[in-house]
């Protein structure tokens, strides 16, 4: 290569799509956190200005289509805009949930913008100054399922200085509903740089060639914690990648633990929730979505179990950051905490909690498939399962485990304060 390129790497933006389920205390954050996803775009835009970067890569998922969100759509185009205006080439694939076939409202894209199409791998040189710095290769989404292995579709001409591949894909699975390939099939196309989309997670899954995920640029719901952004790539004249992380999250989802053995007394308990907060405060500086997961063994377990406390705790809490910029707000409490109480020795007694105890172990001495499978009869057996529809049906094993373990000691307590009554 003759000059540098420098070009950012985004994708599943998800404009418009609104955060669940949250509370807030303040009507001026519940204005700018609605908007989050789209100031999160925002941010890249302004960092991509700054930076005088050559190119913006965005891998599909740009708005839930299914929501119809015009709003979405025109704040979208409006970025596309600011691109142009300092002369920003933009490269774009549809993904599963803006496919070619979903509503899309007509608004002409500005000049700078070209999205792949759906029917061949694209090849367009990415162009500066009146010299083809790259090419990047593309294609798009025709309908929200793909079940095709299109990186098979990607191959290198001869003659590129360097390639880059957009795609929104499920790397490591052959059976996937979106575009399934694996990580061979990406090395062999001869792409130096995958610019991938479809996992929220960031995370680069190879070094040589570079395969990236950019992840989304803002948290969604309380299992996508963590910094969310994009990636600033720098190449260099002879072709070496150097790639920051940019945190661009307008706001954060995070979840913590709180070991409740060191503590006799909800006053304590209720201290050591709000010297987390502070701690996450100081460290993130951002409006936070907090989950706090209680764990441990300790004798606030059965002030744990009952709602009325927690959700009078958790409304204390909230009325603690009313005004506040950089808020952290305590969304859910999680009990996976257990009574203070030797159950290897409990389970000896002759009596019901003994027996009780003794089934579970039978249970937790499975090995992990076996114990699933037979935890799933139990639940297929329950009268409200089908009433749970295709929910019950795809709850995962980990979530199944996790009920199992919550039960067995949700289950002693009752039946020891069945027999103190």
């Amino acid at each position: 290569m003759a000059k540098g390129l420098r070009f950012i790497h985004c994708g599943d933006l998800h404009l418009g799509s609104p955060f669940h389920d949250i509370a807030m205390v303040d009507e001026r954050w519940q204005r700018i956190v609605g908007k989050a996803p789209v100031r999160a775009f925002q941010k890249i835009v302004q960092i991509a200005i700054e930076r005088k970067v050559d190119a913006v890569l965005i891998t599909g998922d740009v708005y839930t289509s299914a929501s119809h969100n015009l709003t979405a759509q025109l704040d979208y185009v409006r970025l596309l805009h600011k691109l142009a205006q300092h002369n920003i080439q933009v490269f774009a694939v549809l993904g599963n949930h803006d496919p070619l076939d979903a509503w899309q409202a007509k608004i002409p894209f500005p000049p700078n913008v070209h999205v792949f199409g759906t029917e061949k791998v694209e090849r367009i040189p990415l162009v500066v100054e009146g010299e083809e710095l790259a090419a990047v290769y593309g294609q798009s989404y025709a309908k929200s399922e793909q079940r095709d292995n299109l990186a098979w579709n990607f191959r290198r001409t001869a003659g590129d200085r360097y390639a880059i591949g957009l795609l929104h894909t499920q790397v490591g699975t052959n059976q996937s509903p979106y575009a399934p390939c694996s990580l061979t099939d990406l090395k062999e196309s001869g792409m130096d740089y995958w610019a991938l989309g479809h996992v929220h997670n960031h995370q680069i899954v190879c070094e040589k060639p570079y395969v990236v995920y950019a992840g989304n640029p803002q948290g969604l719901d309380c299992t996508e914690t963590g910094p969310r952004g994009c990636y600033y790539v720098e190449v260099g004249p002879y072709g070496t990648a150097n790639l920051e992380f940019i945190d661009t999250s307008i706001v954060r989802w995070e979840t913590t633990d709180v070991d409740i053995a060191p503590f006799e007394s909800v006053s304590e308990l209720r201290d050591a929730v709000r010297f987390t907060k502070e701690k996450i405060r100081k460290d993130i500086g951002k409006p936070t979505f907090l989950t706090i997961q209680f764990t441990g063994a300790g004798s606030m377990y059965q002030v744990l179990n009952n709602p009325e406390a927690t959700q009078y705790w958790i409304d204390a809490w909230r009325e603690e950051e009313a005004g506040k910029y950089a808020f952290v707000m305590v969304q859910r409490l999680r009990n996976l905490a257990r009574p203070k109480i030797n159950a290897g020795e409990r389970s000896k007694l002759p009596d019901t909690v003994g027996d009780y105890l003794n089934v579970f172990d039978k249970l937790e001495s499975l090995p992990r498939d076996e114990k699933v499978k037979a935890l799933r009869e139990v639940l297929a057996q329950r009268p409200e399962f089908e009433r749970l529809g295709a929910y019950g049906r795809s709850i995962s094993d980990d979530r199944l485990l996790e009920a199992f373990e919550k039960a067995k000691w949700l289950g002693m307590q009752k039946l020891l304060e069945d027999k103190r009554g």
